[in-house]
C-alpha cells in the first residue's frame, strides 16, 4: 500500500503545469510596457557593457524619463497571478534569447528605440 501512495505522490511531482505561453500581443497594456522598459533597459546595458560612458548616459537618461516610481510601476504592472506572472517572465526571457546577439555582438543606442524582437518559440534554444 506504501508503495502506491509513494508512486501516486512520485506521478503527481512530475506534473507541475507549465507556464502558459504567452505572446506580446496577449499582453495586458500595463504588461507590455513592463515589458518594453525590460528590453529597453537590458539595450542600455549592452551599450554600456561596450561603452560604458555612453552606457552611463543611457542609463541616466532613462532613470531621467521614467522617474523614480519606475520600480513601483513596474511591480504594479505585473500580474498577480503567479502562473500569468511567470508566463510573463518567459515572455521576456524569450524576447532577450531573440534579441541575444544584437546585444551581445552589436549593441547600440538606436536599438532603444527599435520594436520588440519576435520572440524565441517555447521550448527551443534562442
Amino acid at each position: 500500500m506504501s508503495r502506491l501512495v509513494l508512486f501516486s505522490l512520485l506521478a503527481l511531482a512530475g506534473c507541475e503545469r507549465e507556464p502558459e505561453s504567452l505572446g506580446i500581443d496577449q499582453l495586458t497594456p500595463s504588461e507590455l510596457d513592463y515589458v518594453r522598459r525590460y528590453v529597453v533597459l537590458e539595450r542600455a546595458r549592452a551599450v554600456g557593457l561596450a561603452d560604458p560612458a555612453l552606457g552611463a548616459s543611457l542609463l541616466d537618461s532613462l532613470a531621467a524619463a521614467w522617474g523614480d516610481s519606475a520600480d513601483v510601476t513596474a511591480r504594479r504592472a505585473l500580474p498577480t497571478d503567479p502562473s500569468r506572472a511567470a508566463a510573463v517572465q518567459d515572455l521576456v526571457r524569450r524576447l532577450l534569447e531573440a534579441e541575444a546577439d544584437s546585444l551581445v555582438f552589436a549593441p547600440s543606442p538606436r536599438r532603444l528605440a527599435a520594436p520588440l524582437p519576435a520572440p524565441v518559440p517555447p521550448g527551443k534554444p534562442g
